[in-house]
């Protein structure tokens, strides 16, 4: 995996470091993100039966296990498990009955439920800009944004996703035609006009709208968050206090 670095203009970045830390951390960390996933969804597997444990599970009459059967006793489910097997995996415990095992899925309940709390009406953007005209302007572009983007579903899957991992993260792919009008890949030399076409001729409102409607803002699923490190064409935000502490100057968010 290439990584381009050069945005950040810090020396101290040494690209075959990253990579080697994530190649050394990655199944790890995957495998943790995993497990959270598996508990909010509780997924059931089908059991063949053909193993111990796969008899064990059948003693019950019941064909499936369910993620969160991970974290219940051995005294409970008839198996003993350890971490580096996974949530399905584990070993049949002598002389214990397998018990009839029931779960309801409280946590994927409690999340949904915060979710449809959070962000169960529509989000409004507030610019703090003097001017009348451009705090309309900013307003439009960023609702613009969203809605092209799923609107209020793209806030609740961003809910989904902090809630189970603790944190979410967004690539922003500015698309073509923000692109087209960059020379050059090194995005931190867009905000200046040097380096426009044409700087002394703003561009139609309506143009910039369907710029904006055009950007792509895909939220990365911790498991294969890293797959996604080395594309350039984006810009990994982290939405946690330092991203709206940034943000607070010039936006105000309303629920």
């Amino acid at each position: 995996m290439a990584f381009e670095l050069e945005i950040f203009a810090d020396e101290r970045i040494d690209a075959d470091y990253i990579e080697w830390l994530i190649d050394e951390r990655s199944v790890d960390i995957q495998q943790h993100f995993n497990k959270l996933w598996e508990y909010y969804s509780n997924r059931a597997v089908d059991v063949s039966g053909l193993c111990a444990a796969d008899r064990k599970v059948n003693e019950s009459g019941r064909c499936y296990v369910q993620a969160q059967e991970y974290g219940l006793p051995a005294r409970i489910t008839g198996l003993s498990r350890s971490a580096q097997a996974g949530l399905f995996s584990g070993e049949p415990v002598r002389d214990v009955q397998r018990k009839e095992v029931v779960i309801e899925n409280d946590i994927g309940w409690r999340i949904n439920a915060a979710v449809d709390f959070l962000f169960g009406k529509t989000i409004s953007f507030a610019s703090k800009a003097a001017d009348a005209q451009r705090r309309a302007e900013i307003e439009t572009l960023i609702k613009a944004m969203f809605a092209a983007n799923g609107g209020i579903g793209f806030f609740q899957d961003m809910a989904v996703l902090g809630s189970i991992y603790g944190f979410v993260d967004c690539m922003v792919r500015p698309g073509d035609k923000i692109l087209s009008g960059a020379p050059s890949r090194d995005l931190s030399r867009l905000g200046n006009s040097s380096h426009i076409s044409n700087p002394t001729k703003a561009p139609a409102f309506e143009d910039v709208l369907d710029a904006a409607r055009a950007i792509d803002l895909e939220l990365i699923e911790a498991p294969i968050r890293t797959d996604c490190v080395g594309d350039w064409a984006g810009l990994t935000l982290t939405l946690d206090q330092r991203f709206i502490k940034l943000a607070e100057p010039y936006f105000k968010l309303t629920i």
